[in-house]
């Protein structure tokens, strides 16, 4: 369990709320995917066990929670399909069903919470989305439910009005810096900051772009910008992509739509965020007199507009990809 870096007055806040027993049932943790929600809420879980479990085996309970075992406290979050063997779409209204008996039950050590966490709320459908808000409307005491939130517009605004929202704001490049320096064992500073420009301070997305190999997808797609025309190098990127899952097909574009955002600042000189000590900087000067202002826009706007079409009807995503690269 990774100890909490940044958040420090929200986290104290919370926790003293906590102790003094004005912690409100349900509290919503909302901001920018990957920015640390769950490890927010992970180690208030561990003080709060740590606060309940006094003398009684508190490191048993430790591993428990950290294993996904322990019976007072019960995740939520999108399962494996057994018939597709891959993720589903979104959090089923069974699994919210789930929660009322685990409520019911009796909690294995007396006068200690029950927990439940969501990750994420963004992942309910609207059957399972009603199923909670049912239970939010009736509040069992001695109870907390984590929902914890990448955007919270997507929620109902009666879910929202349930909750006590708790934002955690985007990090700091020194916090960045040293969450990234204790999960990664070798990185460059040039990395850094690409890294935190591209994801916007969010650890997680860096985490998972740098573990993808992104710099090579990145030079890939760079390349692909030189023509509108299809070859060789947009085959192999799109068949490279292809194989991605949903998760990590929406991080790829959050990569396209940073490299349109740095080619545009270039073409009007803002070198805003220090733009000009990420990797690859001359050669995307370069692409950037050979893309028109429209052609960016255009580009940027199919992004935009198809991308949840993409998803929600399981097109093709070789295919979008090859669209997008010969606009």
């Amino acid at each position: 369990m990774n100890n909490l870096i940044g958040f420090y007055d929200k986290y104290n806040e919370i926790y003293n709320r906590y102790k003094s027993n004005n912690l409100s049932n349900s509290i919503l943790i909302h901001g920018l995917k990957g920015i640390g929600k769950r490890t927010f809420v992970d180690n208030l879980i561990r003080d709060v066990l740590n606060n309940e479990c006094k003398n009684q085996n508190l490191d048993h309970h430790i591993n428990l929670f950290k294993n996904n075992s322990h019976p007072n406290i019960k995740l939520i979050e999108k399962e494996i399909d057994n018939k597709t063997n891959k993720i589903k779409s979104y959090i089923t209204i069974d699994q919210i069903r789930k929660i009322k008996p685990f409520l019911n039950s009796t909690s294995i050590l007396e006068n200690t919470s029950k927990i439940i966490i969501i990750d994420t709320a963004d992942d309910l459908n609207i059957n399972s989305a009603n199923s909670i808000l049912k239970i939010l409307e009736e509040p069992k005491e001695n109870t907390y439910i984590f929902l914890l939130s990448n955007q919270i517009s997507s929620l109902l605004p009666t879910i929202r009005s349930r909750c006590l929202k708790i934002k955690l704001n985007n990090h700091t490049f020194e916090d960045f810096t040293k969450i990234l320096k204790n999960n990664i064992e070798s990185i460059s500073n040039e990395e850094l900051y690409l890294l935190f420009e591209l994801t916007f301070g969010s650890p997680g997305l860096a985490i998972a772009y740098h573990t993808n190999d992104f710099q090579k997808i990145i030079n890939m797609t760079i390349k692909c910008f030189a023509s509108n025309s299809i070859n060789q190098d947009k085959i192999d990127l799109s068949n490279i992509l292809s194989k991605y899952n949903d998760d990590e097909f929406i991080n790829y574009l959050s990569i396209l739509k940073f490299l349109l955002i740095i080619i545009n600042k270039i073409q009007i000189n803002e070198n805003k965020l220090s733009i000009n000590n990420i990797p690859n900087y001359n050669i995307l000067v370069n692409v950037s007199k050979n893309l028109s202002k429209k052609n960016i826009i255009d580009r940027f706007n199919y992004l935009i507009n198809n991308q949840n079409e993409l998803f929600s009807l399981n097109l093709d995503k070789k295919i979008f990809i090859l669209n997008f690269l010969t606009q």
